[in-house]
């Protein structure tokens, strides 16, 4: 009875084997009749793109070439080179997934027939004998059913694609496509994604946890099944040494190493991250979308460490009147216009938040004196720094406007008015220059005025939509470089994944005012920092130009700004509420009390050790003595005399040419005694 039955199970099973042999015998014909003989195009098929132009993840560097952040839609993946990739990696993928993969065409038959009997011998389906070029062209190009016609092409289309590639190009297209859990696409991904590290520096361990994974990555990923991938790990690291790839004692070494699981990384974004894609995206007509699925790299001009700490000083509760109450600050470099650092706001903030940096539109009180008034005074007229203007009450028209606290000063010398940012010799200024001459050249420094913004009012900042921090940096820092304008700026280049540069960002400078004429500027914007309303940021005691501005209403300040500027960075700061509904400043939120508490935070950051490099004196400004009492008592401007006491003597510079000629003829020799 045994003995028969075991008979009919041996004559099944060699029917079984029979049936087997046909059946490869059959496909192996199928393939050859397919590709050899009817000459089965497959490549009009298959669109190599599938895999090559895959989604691929974005990734941001600083100025000093740095990663910064990575970014990227539904698929996290960088491409990496087959060189990248440690040899004994590949190794690992190819010992767990495909033995024999250098030694077939892309469908190993051998394997199939061993995949067949495994079969037999369990009586259903218990392996797969896919290699790993059919792995990545049923990845990439076909569904997961299991039919005879899907097989049958997938089979087709695998030796076509080694006709096309050879093997360490496909393995390198194999290790970037794959997935790997957690939403990790490729190699690179997922070794900085589980182990915090480049795939170029896997561990040998490491390597083959990853090669675990993608039998099936939602029940061998580390962090769903810790103990399931070590101990898929280690088998695949006893298949390793098997097939001579590594010895026993790296193998049992290997299989005694624990393995550390990152947590998942969130990516910095940031406002400065979206203000550089969006340049970027315009550039290379795409979308903000396209742009962070198509795996370039983009090189910004961001100091890391100076954003850093930018973000820090808008996060300080004792640098505001309130919690609710919204900043913003910029860092633009004076030579070339460059954004170092900017921040649109307080709070945490989603992607392509509003940026009150570079977005809002602000009245900017008496921040705007130097660009609309002051700097186009200087340049086409001959006012110095020491023009006499009277400080009193006056009506332009019917346009009376009042010195911020009521308080009038007289005859004031130009430097005067400036450093205690007196708004009636401004408004008197800007009437003599004319508002339409002015505001060309304010347009020149980047600023953008409404049909509406034609009256004296623009004098203290009275637009009708208003600035940006971004722009009054950016004005500022063309004082900085010796009156040469550059427009603001965030990105450096974009490149592919190979290195080609996709956009080079060019600067476009302009003169927009003479060396000379930048120089007497600062040299007035100077003393608001030493001894006016920005002497809060005076205490550095660095060489500095700036200036403060307020912005009030009846029911409290509305904006309250600084800008000021070294020889190499030009800042700017704003305060205020995003509407009037949330509140208002109170009376003591100025420009030079929180706003310039901000400044001081960051050039502090930027010039550590208290020094910074002085503003370049033209070789034509002189710097003569004047007679104050002079000054004082009559109103004339006269040089000192060799009788004037040192304590009646004040300093002053000059385009050479534009000083004063006449010796003041108060201070003389008491007569001889008759």
């Amino acid at each position: 009875m045994e003995k028969g039955r075991s008979k009919r199970v041996g004559a099944k099973r060699a029917i079984k084997i029979a049936l087997l042999i046909l059946a490869l015998t059959v496909t192996a014909f199928v393939l050859f009749f397919a590709v050899k003989v009817l000459s089965l195009d497959a490549w009009r098929e298959f669109d190599p793109g599938k895999i090559l132009n895959s989604e691929q993840t974005l990734i941001l560097y600083d100025c000093e070439g740095v990663e910064y952040t990575r970014l990227h839609n539904a698929e996290d993946r960088v491409w990496v080179s087959i060189d990248e990739i440690p040899d004994i990696v590949e190794k690992a993928f190819i010992s767990a997934e495909d033995a024999r993969y250098y030694d077939h065409p892309g469908i190993d038959i051998i394997r199939i027939a061993g995949a067949a009997w495994e079969d037999i011998k369990a009586g259903e389906y218990v392996q797969g004998a896919s290699t790993i070029t059919q792995q990545l062209v049923k990845l990439s190009h076909l569904s997961s059913e299991k039919t005879i016609s899907r097989k049958l092409e997938e089979a087709v289309l695998a030796y076509q694609l080694e006709q096309q590639f050879d093997k360490d190009e496909i393995l390198e297209m194999y290790l970037n496509f794959v997935y790997f859990g957690r939403g990790y696409y490729g190699i690179e991904a997922a070794a900085l994604g589980y182990f915090g590290v480049n795939a170029r520096d896997l561990t040998i361990a490491q390597g083959a946890a990853l090669a675990a994974i993608l039998k099936a990555p939602s029940n061998y990923a580390p962090h769903l099944d810790y103990e399931r991938c070590l101990s898929r790990r280690n088998h695949i690291l006893a298949l390793m040494c098997e097939q001579g790839y590594i010895d026993e004692a790296t193998k049992l070494s290997s299989q005694g190493e624990a393995l550390t699981v990152e947590p998942v990384h969130e990516y910095r974004r940031g406002y400065y991250v979206d203000a550089a894609l969006k340049e970027a995206a315009d550039a290379l007509d795409m979308t903000i979308s396209e742009l962070i699925s198509s795996g370039y790299r983009v090189y910004t001009y961001m100091d890391a460490p100076l954003q850093a700490e930018a973000e820090a000083a808008l996060s300080t509760p004792e640098f505001f009147p309130s919690e609710q109450c919204q900043g913003a600050v910029c860092a633009v470099r004076t030579w070339d216009g460059s954004v170092a650092a900017i921040v649109g706001g307080r709070g945490e903030a989603g992607a392509m938040a509003f940026n009150r940096a570079s977005e809002i539109r602000r009245q900017p009180g008496s921040v705007i004196k130097p660009v609309l008034v002051y700097a186009p005074l200087l340049e086409y007229t001959d006012s110095t720094t020491a023009t006499i203007i009277l400080d009193e009450p006056t009506d332009f028209s019917g346009y009376a406007p009042r010195n911020y606290g009521g308080k009038y000063y007289g005859y004031v010398t130009l430097r005067e008015a400036v450093k205690r940012s007196l708004n009636i010799p401004a408004v008197k200024s800007l009437d003599a220059l004319g508002v339409e001459r002015a505001k060309a050249f304010a347009q020149n420094l980047g600023l953008e005025f409404d049909d509406e913004d034609t009256s004296l009012t623009l004098a203290l900042g009275g637009f009708t939509y208003g600035v940006s921090p971004l722009q009054i940096a950016s004005a500022y820092a063309a004082f900085g470089a010796g009156g040469v304008y550059t427009q603001a700026r965030f990105v450096q280049r974009v490149e592919d994944r190979q290195g080609n540069a996709l956009y080079v960002g060019e600067s476009a400078p302009r003169r927009v005012m003479s060396e000379e004429n930048a120089y007497i500027l600062t040299s007035m914007l100077e003393s608001v920092i030493s001894e006016g309303t920005g002497r809060r940021l005076g205490e550095l005691k660095l060489p500095l130009a700036g200036k403060t501005g307020t912005v009030d209403e009846e029911s409290g300040n509305r904006d309250a700004w600084m800008a000021a500027y070294s020889s190499e960075y030009s800042l700017c700061v704003w305060l205020g509420y995003d509407s009037s509904d949330r509140g208002a400043l109170p009376d003591s939120a100025t420009g030079g009390t929180y706003p310039a508490l901000i400044l001081k935070e960051l050039f502090s950051h930027i010039y550590p050790d208290g020094e910074a490099p002085d503003f370049l004196r033209p070789d034509n400004i002189i710097e003569v003595k004047l007679d104050a009492y002079s000054l004082e008592r009559y109103h004339t401007v006269s040089l000192a005399n060799s009788f004037t006491p040192s304590e009646s003597i004040v300093k002053e510079v000059f385009v050479l040419g534009t000083e004063p000629k006449a010796v003041t003829n108060y201070w003389q020799l008491p007569s001889m005694p008759r």
